[in-house]
C-alpha cells in the first residue's frame, strides 16, 4: 500500500522528531504477525515517541518561542496530538502482535 505524504509547515520545525515519527511509522507499515522481534522493538521504539510527542504538545508555546517561524500555537498542539495519538496506537498494535506471536511460539512449544 502506498501512502502519499503530505507535508505539513510544522515539520520544518521539528525536522528530527519528524524523521523519527515517520521511520517508525514506515516500519509500523511493513510490520507482520510472524516478526516477533520487530514488534517489540517497535512496541518500545514507539512508546518513547509517543512520549517525546506528549512533551512536544505540552511545550508547544515554548518552541514557538524559541522559533523563528511564525505559527498558530493551537494548530501546533493538535498537529502534536495528532502524532502522539498515532504513536500511542502503534504501540498498542505492536504490543498486541507481539503478546500473540509469543504466546503462538509457547504453545507451539508445549506441544511438540
Amino acid at each position: 500500500m502506498q501512502m502519499a505524504k503530505i507535508k505539513s509547515d510544522f515539520q520544518e520545525i521539528l525536522p528530527e522528531d519528524c524523521r523519527q515519527y515517520n521511520e517508525v511509522f514506515k516500519r509500523y507499515l511493513e510490520l507482520n504477525s510472524e516478526n516477533v522481534e520487530e514488534a517489540y522493538s517497535l512496541m518500545k521504539d514507539s512508546l518513547m515517541l509517543a512520549q517525546r510527542w506528549s512533551e512536544i504538545q505540552a511545550t508547544a508555546r515554548k518552541i514557538k518561542d524559541a522559533s523563528d517561524r511564525d505559527f498558530v500555537v493551537t494548530a501546533f498542539k493538535d498537529w502534536a496530538y495528532q502524532r502522539y495519538r498515532q504513536m500511542q496506537l502503534v504501540h498498542e498494535s505492536s504490543r498486541l502482535i507481539w503478546k500473540q506471536a509469543n504466546e503462538y511460539l509457547m504453545w507451539s512449544r508445549r506441544n511438540t
